[in-house]
């Protein structure tokens, strides 16, 4: 990568950023849980009672990111989505204070998105807007999001940071803290650089590979809701097989097991090729499964509860 483009932000400069970055379908669910959550938090906390030689606030380095420029101007996020995620939400959950401690007014949208992922982008939307964590437990939202932006507030209360610790802790993140935006050229062989992270042990595995390869076959179909879909199917057939301990058949709603495995007998398999598969998984992104805002929940029309809740995207 030695023609890459590094260019450092800090945290607020990265968040409010004009750029749209997408988080690619191939990329791994969001997954950061309490401990990552709570040690990157401590080690801004740590790093921001150190001064330099004149009095000064240090500078904290949090990473990288590596992203790809793509043709129409959004920055596909390669390495570094479970960190910058985390500092949305972050900052989403300091937005949504009523007390005012942390003056947010500068963060005014989102800049971060998941590409033919319609649950995690919807939950996003649903936590921006400032929904109860309570009404987003379901099928319709992403549970590791709902789950990791509770997590932030219960970090930031055990680490003590509440009151003018809170708004000191963030003067400092905000401003002091840098991430280093890496962006590749632009006629870097993605498939070879997936490889070659997963040779050095980050980030991308050997079957994340494979699945990468696979939806950049799907990323070429022309059309734009055939592909979606097609992309959506690969991502839930895989999510279910990726889970080693359940059957297939438990990583799908109990309607979805019917269609794809037979009413009464799991043993079989219903479809008879990809085409048939996908019209037996219709994407949420479809009209017939629109989520809906009713009565001031946010519901779907395909009936699912609690019971059945799943990070389906």
């Amino acid at each position: 990568m030695s023609d890459a483009v590094v260019r450092p932000f800090s945290i607020r400069a990265l968040l409010e950023d004009s750029t749209s970055y997408v988080v690619p379908m191939y990329q791994r669910n969001y997954a950061w849980r309490e401990g990552e959550i709570t040690q990157l938090l401590q080690d801004v906390l740590d790093y921001k009672s150190k001064k330099t030689i004149g009095g000064k606030r240090q500078t904290y380095y949090i990473g990288t990111l590596v992203v790809f420029a793509r043709a129409d101007g959004t920055f596909e996020v390669i390495d570094g989505q479970q960190r910058f995620t985390t500092l949305s939400l972050l900052a989403i959950w300091l937005r949504n204070q009523k007390n005012g401690v942390v003056d947010m007014s500068w963060y005014r949208k989102f800049n971060l998105s998941f590409e033919s992922r319609p649950v995690s982008s919807h939950t996003f939307e649903c936590l921006w807007q400032g929904v109860e964590t309570y009404r987003l437990w379901g099928s319709a939202f992403n549970e590791g999001l709902v789950n990791g932006f509770e997590l932030i507030g219960k970090a930031l209360t055990e680490l003590g940071l509440v009151g003018t610790k809170l708004t000191a802790f963030c003067e400092y993140l905000f401003k002091h803290v840098q991430i280093s935006r890496i962006e590749v050229p632009k006629d870097t062989d993605l498939n070879h650089f997936f490889e070659a992270m997963n040779n050095r042990g980050e980030q991308l595995e050997k079957h994340e590979v494979v699945k990468a390869r696979l939806m950049a076959v799907l990323n070429r179909i022309p059309e734009v809701e055939t592909r979606r879909q097609n992309i959506y199917v690969l991502g839930r057939v895989w999510d279910a097989c990726a889970n080693m301990e359940r059957y297939i058949q438990y990583g799908f709603t109990p309607a979805e097991r019917q269609r794809l495995f037979g009413q009464n007998d799991w043993g079989q398999f219903m479809p008879q090729d990809f085409d048939h598969l996908c019209t037996l998984l219709p994407s949420p992104c479809r009209a017939n499964s629109e989520v809906k805002i009713e009565n001031g929940f946010f519901t779907g029309n395909h009936g699912r509860t609690w019971r059945d809740r799943k990070t389906f995207d």
